[in-house]
């Protein structure tokens, strides 16, 4: 018998918060905001493609299994996004935050 894996939904609802994320194609931030807990995302994320739209963007590819969405103006093309992580904190690998500081004195 085969198993099949529970199927993640990034916008179902949630007590934490998501963040709202913008990026350039090479990867910098451009723009965050953190949504509020118990927020409609998918409200925010129809909103969020409507509002680029509105702006002059043209809709790429969009993704409802990652709550991604790709536009183009012009030569710029835009990744937005809503993650359950703040982009600000620093991103670690694997386990590393479970590792102790080489430089502390634990």
């Amino acid at each position: 018998m085969v198993r099949r894996r529970t199927t993640f939904d990034p916008f179902e609802p949630t007590g934490a918060p998501r963040w709202y994320v913008v990026r350039s194609m090479h990867g910098p931030l451009i723009e965050s905001r953190e949504i509020p807990p118990e927020a409609n995302l998918k409200r925010v994320f129809v909103g969020a493609m409507l509002e680029w739209m509105d702006a002059g963007w043209s809709l790429g590819e969009f993704s409802s299994g990652t709550a991604t969405f790709f536009c183009n103006r012009h030569a710029e093309r835009r990744m937005v996004s809503i993650v359950p992580t703040d982009p600000h904190d620093v991103p670690m690998s694997g386990a590393a935050h479970l590792a102790s500081c080489p430089t502390c004195a634990d």
